[in-house]
């Protein structure tokens, strides 16, 4: 049986966002990163979205492939499409990082995060300096999502 159709309701809008999501691919928490972005006056973002998000700009853990991919990514983003700003979203409970470091207590892993977001920024400062980066940690809190900032 063929798909009908669907027409969005939303006009489309020919210029680019100038924010930039990166975060892990866990639709547990799309919703509320975008919430999240509206909430900082970005009523439109580019999205890159993997799972491990900013993790796998560091090779050591991600691997040679996998940082490349990320990073080839958001470089044509961030060229083509004028990017000034970009968020980078690191959340609790991931299966990336429950992966990898399978035996870590949830204060070293948050621990790991910070540090891959922290990674992720100075990768995009030294080659994309115009763009302003931001990072948070996505915390369940009374069953919402809380973005706690890193600095």
């Amino acid at each position: 049986m063929p798909a009908h159709p669907f027409l969005s309701t939303k006009p489309f809008e020919a210029s680019h966002p100038d924010a930039l999501a990166i975060y892990c691919s866990d639709g547990r928490f799309t919703d509320a990163v975008e919430e999240l972005l509206h909430g900082l006056g970005h009523p439109r973002l580019d999205t890159l979205t993997m799972p491990g998000g900013a993790a796998l700009f560091n090779a050591w853990l991600a691997g040679m492939s996998e940082s490349m991919a990320i990073t080839r990514a958001a470089r044509f983003l961030i060229e083509a499409h004028a990017t000034k700003r970009a968020i980078l979203v690191a959340h609790e409970g991931c299966g990336y990082y429950k992966k990898h470091y399978a035996d870590a207590t949830p204060t070293a892993v948050r621990d790991h995060q910070e540090h891959d977001l922290r990674h992720a920024a100075g990768h995009l400062r030294e080659y994309h300096p115009e763009v302003a980066a931001s990072l948070y940690v996505a915390v369940l809190d009374k069953g919402r999502v809380k973005f706690e900032p890193v600095g």
